[in-house]
């Protein structure tokens, strides 16, 4: 009895404080409709991907074809791009983040350079290595934002099926795909 007892208190216990269930607590809305709320998370990282990958290429093919000009317009679309899409998500915290790898990331990647590469590498051309460098650090930031940053976080309000018949007081209990509840309503 006692092992039992200790059992239920455990299983309710890790119910209570599961993040899960925490995300699935049940309301009621001024219908006396309940409801619980349910917290979804979507990726776009796709859409940083659409932006860094087209300006890195053309960044290696500027490099590599001596058009310095050309080619440092490409890092600053690829500095400005991704944060752009982060604030188009209204998420600013990300932007900046975003912001803040695709600049300094690709300057240590030169910073490198100049201070491994030009040892390892002495017979590649001065352009190849900083292109290789830049690129090095630019997929490093692309890799933080893509896994890292490009997920937001959206709740919906659910309905609990069959709430219009749930009584007004007594033990209640429900089970959603994510997550289960019990309780006592007065």
């Amino acid at each position: 009895m006692l092992t039992r007892s200790l059992t239920t208190t455990i299983i309710i216990t890790a119910i209570q404080l599961s993040p899960t269930t925490a995300a699935a607590q049940t309301s009621t809305n001024p219908e006396g409709e309940y409801y619980y709320t349910e917290y979804q998370q979507k990726w776009y990282g796709w859409q940083n991907l659409a932006i860094d990958i087209p300006t890195l290429t053309a960044f290696n093919i500027a490099q590599a074809k001596h058009s310095h000009a050309t080619a440092l317009v490409f890092m600053g679309v690829f500095a400005v791009g991704a944060p752009v899409i982060h604030v188009a998500h209204r998420r600013p915290i990300p932007a900046f983040v975003s912001g803040f790898t695709h600049i300094l990331l690709p300057l240590g990647g030169y910073a490198l350079e100049r201070a491994v590469f030009k040892t390892i590498m002495p017979n590649v051309s001065l352009d190849t290595r900083n292109a290789i460098a830049i690129t090095a650090g630019s997929v490093a930031a692309t890799a933080i934002d893509v896994f890292v940053l490009s997920f937001e976080q959206t709740e919906h309000l659910v309905e609990v099926a069959g709430s219009g018949s749930v009584p007004q007081s007594g033990f209640q209990f429900g089970l959603t795909g994510k997550s289960a509840w019990v309780g006592w309503q007065f």
